[in-house]
């Protein structure tokens, strides 16, 4: 029998009775006074924003023009530093598409760092299988970009592009952004920060940090999902990946999503507003995980452990398991790493790349906590966490 339309979904998350969602790093829930006023403006102000010559379509305007400054003043920048997009992954492959075709008549470089998410990988991959030269930049065992190899591969060639994540989605590493922009305009070279996880889990100041572009995403700081948007700094120039009728100056054509953008607005307001608190919660609950799962389970590895990482964010192996430990977690809702590699089967390629082996890579489990998230429900996931562990090391 069909579900009604009407019908609520049983979707996971920590407000259903009978699921612990722990998936914050894949996707949050929309906000609902987000959701509602979203409808509103789905209803009620659905008129073009490039129709600047009626009442209804520069009302449409404002709603975006809004969002822009709702965005620059939670993340320390000019308004129009930024473009929509329909998310982080077409922001993504507009700046390093964008930079790269403005210089592949002189076969550009580009460095990135070993652990980006695909998002930045593929496109990288890309400009390569079309001309231009690609390195990436390992780090060490704990996820932490080597510094001194960067600045060597740039002492050896010109460089275009420099890509480095500010914080891993995998482990929560947060790398030293600044520090990677002062060695890489040293070398002539522009800086791209994949900022997607850090809106609301940690202070961002683009302006402070130097870099020339990033990008963000709305449904991963409890906005909607198909809405995005990059930042290019001030007098750079960069090719648009979509053309068509110039919104968004010229850089994303197309009708704006107005509703998404509005909401996306008031995401990056309250997560502006509410930043210290979130990050202060998120801290104490990862702290009474990671020590519940050390206290209980001897030999449990949080991997990045030793390194500065963004609360929330716990990725846990447990050498010796035979299966998968995923499926050992009865009503609990986590990953093994991205949500791209989970799709795939595949090992985590963070872990791979830190040095873990494939096996142990595989068998790990990445918990990622919300703002909703309570100490109960952490207790109940660490207990669900440790007998699924020790269901799996007896079989």
């Amino acid at each position: 029998m069909p579900r009604r339309l009407d019908a609520p979904l049983l979707l996971a998350h920590s407000s259903h009775p009978l699921m612990i969602y722990a998936d914050y790093n894949a996707t949050t829930p929309c906000d609902r006074q987000i959701a509602e006023r979203m409808l509103e403006v789905h209803c009620d102000s659905f008129a073009n924003p490039s129709n600047r010559t009626s009442l209804a379509g520069r009302n449409a305007r404002g709603l975006i023009d809004t969002a822009r400054q709702q965005l620059a003043t939670a993340v320390g920048a000019h308004p129009d530093e930024f473009i929509f997009t329909s998310g982080a992954t077409e922001a993504s492959n507009t700046i390093i598409y964008g930079v790269m075709q403005r210089l592949m008549a002189t076969r550009p470089r580009i460095l990135l760092s070993s652990i980006e998410h695909p998002a930045v990988q593929m496109p990288v991959d890309y400009c390569v299988q079309s001309g231009a030269e690609g390195l990436s930049i390992k780090g060490d065992r704990q996820g932490r970009l080597d510094l001194a190899q960067l600045q060597q591969a740039l002492s050896e060639k010109p460089t275009a592009l420099v890509c480095v994540m500010a914080a891993n989605n995998e482990t929560g590493v947060l790398q030293d952004i600044p520090e990677v922009v002062r060695i890489s305009h040293a070398a002539g070279a522009l800086v791209f920060s994949d900022m997607t996880q850090l809106l609301g889990k940690a202070p961002i100041d683009l302006h402070h940090s130097g870099v020339d572009f990033a990008c963000f995403s709305a449904h991963k700081c409890y906005g909607p999902k198909g809405v995005g948007a990059f930042y290019k700094r001030r007098g750079l120039a960069l090719s648009p990946l979509l053309r068509g009728g110039g919104q968004e100056a010229g850089l994303r054509s197309g009708t704006e999503n107005v509703a998404g953008i509005m909401g996306f607005g008031m995401a990056a307001d309250l997560a502006s507003r509410e930043g210290q608190q979130r990050q202060s919660h998120l801290r104490g609950l990862t702290e009474l995980l990671e020590n519940q799962l050390r206290s209980q389970l001897p030999g449990v590895i949080i991997h990045s452990s030793e390194a500065e990482r963004m609360p929330g964010t716990s990725m846990c192996s447990l050498p010796g398991l035979r299966g998968k430990w995923l499926s050992q977690l009865p009503g609990i809702i986590a990953s093994s790493g991205s949500a791209c590699a989970s799709l795939q089967g595949k090992a985590s390629h963070v872990l791979l790349e830190m040095g873990v082996d494939e096996k142990t890579a595989l068998h790990s489990v990445r918990i990622s906590l919300g703002k909703s998230t309570t100490e109960a429900e952490v207790h109940k996931i660490a207990a669900q966490m440790c007998a699924g562990a020790q269901k799996l090391l007896q079989s």
